[in-house]
């Protein structure tokens, strides 16, 4: 199983993303699941559905199914610190 892809709420999709979505598709994989982070510095509950949306229409330009949308705040510790799957 591959480690999820670590997104800020505040950011959204970022080229690394992006890259991490890609290198799980060319790992033959199927799915992507994503941990959204600094969902407590996104004050507007339409911004947090929108970065979701732009999550799961990547996945699927790529081929690739959701498995999960985790949301987290910005002192969750014990969290995955990487962008997409270890090399």
């Amino acid at each position: 199983m591959a480690e999820p892809v670590i997104v800020s709420a505040a950011d959204g999709p970022l080229p690394p993303t992006a890259d991490a979505v890609k290198a799980i598709k060319a790992a033959g994989g199927s799915s992507v699941d994503f941990v959204l982070t600094n969902t407590d510095v996104v004050d507007d509950a339409e911004l947090l559905e929108l970065v979701e949306l732009e999550l799961r229409d990547l996945a699927q330009q790529n081929g690739l199914s959701v498995g999960s949308i985790t949301r987290g705040s910005s002192g969750q510790p014990g969290g995955p610190s990487i962008y997409g799957p270890p090399s």
